[in-house]
């Protein structure tokens, strides 16, 4: 009862944010709301899947933290196989006892046996060796961890949340996860984060939020953000999701100037700056004509470089201007020739 009293709703964890919030108003970010909210609440593995950089560690922190009650203690821990060699995963794993062959003259023990109680975090499963991948399946399946150079088992109570950046079924096909493992992980409760090229209408939103949450880091006031910028970011493809998104809105507040957000120059193109310099003529905004202009040309030009596969005669030919005419503008607009990109 007195936990009851204490768990807040999804409405009230939405309004005083989550530990990691959940930014966007897509269908997708709604049901993974929803879904932290029903995990939270158990004591179920889980398995997340999703690309690089969509942000699944921080969905795991969300279910681990999202009702816990304020004085339980129990451990969170996580561990990324990606990082580790086949030797240091299993040590850091399962511990070892001094005197174990090949390990330091101590004993340490090892990730499993220190959450005891808790939660682990398990990203990246696919990188761990066939081998270990096999050690942890075993522990799936008996609770039970015994460190190196050890005769005691001992039993475990942890709560287990693995991550995939792929299908399961695709990497047992690749030959990057045990089919066993496969099998196992079909047992646990499944959460799927799309990438952010699936979900755009969340883009907004979470360029918002880093942009504010950035200005309060280094003291500066909230920036103006207009539509363009925003058009120009969810048009982006996002390779590495919001990891990407959140290092470009950053680079972002970085080139702010007169309280607008500014970005960087790799991300404008001629179509923004006329959409832009129209804009700002309709809404009566200032705006300088000839770096407007500049932008616009210097875009065009890069393109037709890049479309003549950098051959500076038929680009000028196709652009209707000498030779001589394009160098120069190639070294007034600063823009890579052919010789320069090789």
């Amino acid at each position: 009862m007195e936990r009851e009293k204490k768990v807040k709703t999804t409405e009230e964890k939405k309004a005083n944010g989550l530990e990691y919030p959940i930014i966007g108003r897509s269908r997708a970010s709604e049901q993974l709301l929803k879904q932290i909210s029903r995990l939270a609440t158990t004591r179920k593995d889980v398995i997340i899947v999703g690309e690089a950089g969509v942000g699944k560690g921080a969905v795991a922190k969300n279910i681990y933290s999202f009702e816990r009650i304020p004085d339980d203690k129990s451990p969170f821990m996580s561990i990324n196989l990606s990082v580790l060699d086949d030797k240091e995963l299993e040590a850091v794993l399962f511990g070892h006892d001094r005197g174990a062959e090949g390990m330091p003259y101590t004993t340490k023990r090892g990730l499993f046996e220190i959450a005891n109680g808790g939660t682990v975090l398990i990203e990246e499963i696919e990188e761990a060796s066939f081998r270990n991948q096999m050690k942890i399946l075993a522990f799936m399946n008996e609770r039970m961890t015994r460190r190196i150079g050890g005769v005691r088992p001992e039993p475990i109570d942890i709560r287990l949340i693995v991550t995939l950046r792929e299908e399961p079924k695709n990497l047992v096909e690749k030959r990057k996860l045990l089919e066993d493992l496969y099998n196992k992980l079909t047992d646990f409760e499944r959460v799927e984060i799309p990438p952010l090229r699936e979900r755009p209408e969340d883009i907004p939103m979470l360029v918002k939020h880093f942009a504010g949450g950035l200005c309060k880091e280094i003291g500066i006031a909230e920036l103006v953000i207009d539509i363009n910028a925003i058009d120009v970011l969810v048009r982006q493809s996002w390779r590495e999701n919001i990891r990407e998104l959140k290092a470009v809105v950053d680079k972002s507040v970085l080139f702010s100037n007169g309280g607008r957000f500014m970005l960087p120059p790799e991300l404008l193109d001629e179509k923004t700056e006329v959409v832009k310099m129209i804009n700002n003529i309709a809404t009566g905004q200032d705006f300088v004509l000839d770096k407007s202009l500049d932008a616009i040309e210097k875009g065009i030009i890069e393109r037709s470089l890049q479309k003549f596969g950098f051959n500076q005669s038929r680009a000028a030919l196709f652009l209707g201007m000498t030779e001589q005419t394009l160098r120069y503008k190639l070294k007034r607009l600063n823009i890579a020739s052919s010789r320069t990109r090789a």
